[in-house]
């Protein structure tokens, strides 16, 4: 891929300095400011799914909202009112309204590339 002036393209962007960007090797680049973390897009499609089956209705208050296997899943944190987006040993903590944010930006994302999240089952409540 030529990018011309910048090995990358802002694919998504927001108010808050949070981006997604596509790099010149093909995986996308999940930039929150002063942290950021590169997946390839198969990797990216999973966790859109994982963010989208959270952000339904009929999820949990509390636990597991959205899985995907071991290393990959969506939690509350009932204490701190957050959401807990674990995947490959990688954590990232969202508030609420932050986590809606992140499924604006990847749907951007997905449009824009023609990916398609992956579809998950509503997660168990295992408390």
């Amino acid at each position: 891929m030529d990018f011309r002036l910048a090995p990358y393209r802002v694919l998504a962007h927001n108010g808050r300095n949070w981006h997604i960007l596509l790099l010149s090797d093909g995986r996308l680049q999940l930039d929150f400011g002063p942290f950021a973390m590169a997946i390839h897009q198969d990797d990216f499609r999973l966790m859109h799914g994982l963010a989208e089956t959270a952000m339904q209705p009929a999820s949990v208050t509390v636990g597991c909202v959205a899985h995907a296997g071991v290393e990959r899943s969506i939690w509350i944190d009932q204490k701190y009112g957050a959401w807990l987006l674990v995947f490959d040993g990688v954590i990232l903590r969202f508030m609420p309204q932050e986590l809606l944010v992140f499924v604006q930006l990847c749907r951007e994302t997905s449009r824009k590339l023609t990916l398609t999240p992956v579809s998950l089952p509503p997660a168990f409540d295992n408390n």
